[in-house]
């Protein structure tokens, strides 16, 4: 994985792209439909020809990964694409136009929504009850699951236990004033600017505040998907909060914005907490050196009404123009596994979806996951609705305004409000 919503990051998908699947001749009612669609796995052994198209550090690592698939169905033949996050799009829409897709597809969360019109639905009996609910959602589309969870992906509070010491802190702060109170206490510490790191511009900025909003109980779209909700008192509040930070010198409201910067920064002592995924313990880990690890620590997100963050990672899914998709099926279920979650883990440090994998050593003994295993029972998906990658966008733009002082809070929840009617969620 990629540090910083990755994953988030890849399901932004342009106007072009919503045109491209829109004029496949499907409305939108017909997401999920699908003539040859397989209702039932059945109990035989995987067979035939299966293609895999995965993204990123798991699409170079799925290649020898799925040997032990193989190995248990001998009669399958599986072809693994690695396919780059900066040129995925284009190759997943000329292949839903030329109807020549993948057996099965890696899928960003946000992507779902988009992607949804070439995905056959789930079989009634694929067992997903061990599966994360927060990522689970995230897979369905109107009232069809078209998506698998494959891993999950969450942000946690990171902070130099070091810094917290000589701050008077022994513990990590568990709600938004003491998140706000121990900032301003670690900023007297020697060689510490800010106390806390958010993203105040920048891609995906505004998600990069939503764990503070849905733990303020915020809610980004309607119940029926239909609308969004941005002019709240829930996250008026949130973002009264938010920009605080900034105004008040404990976050830095012109920081480094580029990948890496965050954790440079932390490592350095300069503003030593902020919100991370998994990845950061092994970056962080290797640029502050051997013994480093003892420095810090991981915990959940500080609470207001409740202690909520997003949750992101990615869906397998099985593309409609798949000729096997009955043994298309048989991977993803064998992927779901708490076993093949742990393996998966193992390889690329992706955290499982399983909710039984997270009984396993490898996971419970390592002390920086705990915060993860935990946060991951209180997560919120973002809006699954075919125009997210664009009311993102404006939504990092307003947000940045806001940040910066140039509007009011209120002035920013209108403009947003404003532009998400205008937008719509297409659904």
């Amino acid at each position: 994985m990629i540090s910083r919503f990755h994953t988030l990051i890849a399901g932004m998908v342009s106007i072009a792209a919503l045109v491209s699947l829109t004029a496949c001749g499907r409305t939108q009612e017909d997401a999920g439909k699908d003539d040859t669609a397989v209702t039932s796995i059945d109990s035989s052994k995987a067979n035939g020809q299966l293609t895999i198209w995965a993204m990123g550090n798991e699409g170079e690592k799925m290649g020898g990964f799925i040997k032990q698939f193989e190995k248990e169905n001998p009669d399958v033949k599986i072809s693994v694409t690695s396919i780059p996050w900066s040129s995925y799009k284009d190759k997943f829409q000329t292949a839903i136009a030329a109807g020549t897709g993948p057996d099965v597809a890696m899928m960003g969360n946000t992507d779902m929504a988009t992607y949804s019109k070439a995905l056959s639905p789930v079989p009634s009996n694929l067992d997903m009850k061990d599966l994360n609910e927060g990522l689970k959602s995230s897979g369905k589309v109107g009232n069809t699951q078209v998506g698998v969870p494959m891993y999950v992906d969450t942000r946690v509070l990171y902070y130099r236990t070091d810094i917290a010491q000589q701050a008077g802190w022994g513990h990590a702060p568990k709600n938004w004033d003491e998140l706000q109170k121990m900032s301003q206490d670690l900023k007297k510490v020697d060689g510490v600017k800010f106390g806390f790191f958010m993203f105040p511009t920048g891609t995906d900025s505004f998600q990069g505040m939503s764990p503070f909003a849905f733990s303020a109980g915020s809610q980004f779209v309607s119940k029926d998907n239909k609308s969004y909700t941005f002019n709240t008192p829930e996250l008026k509040e949130t973002l009264n909060y938010t920009t605080s930070l900034f105004k008040d010198g404990l976050a830095n409201v012109n920081a480094d914005v580029t990948p890496g910067a965050n954790m440079q920064q932390f490592v350095s002592g300069a503003t030593p907490m902020m919100l991370e995924g998994p990845t950061a313990a092994g970056q962080i880990n290797e640029l502050g050196g051997p013994g480093f690890s003892d420095k810090y620590a991981t915990a959940v997100m500080p609470a207001k009404t409740s202690s909520t963050s997003f949750v992101g990672g990615c869906n397998l899914s099985v593309f409609k123009s798949s000729n096997n998709k009955q043994s298309a099926w048989k991977f993803i279920q064998w992927f779901v596994q708490p076993k093949t979650q742990v393996n998966w883990y193992k390889v690329t440090a992706d955290l499982p979806a399983s909710n039984q994998a997270w009984k396993d050593k490898e996971l419970t003994e390592n002390t920086k996951l705990q915060a993860f295993g935990e946060q991951l029972k209180h997560v919120q998906s973002m809006p699954v609705t075919y125009t997210w990658g664009e009311m993102s966008k404006t939504a990092d733009t307003i947000y940045e305004k806001m940040n910066k002082g140039t509007i009011s809070v209120d002035e920013g929840l209108k403009e947003l409000q404003q532009q998400a009617d205008s937008i719509g969620t297409g659904m």
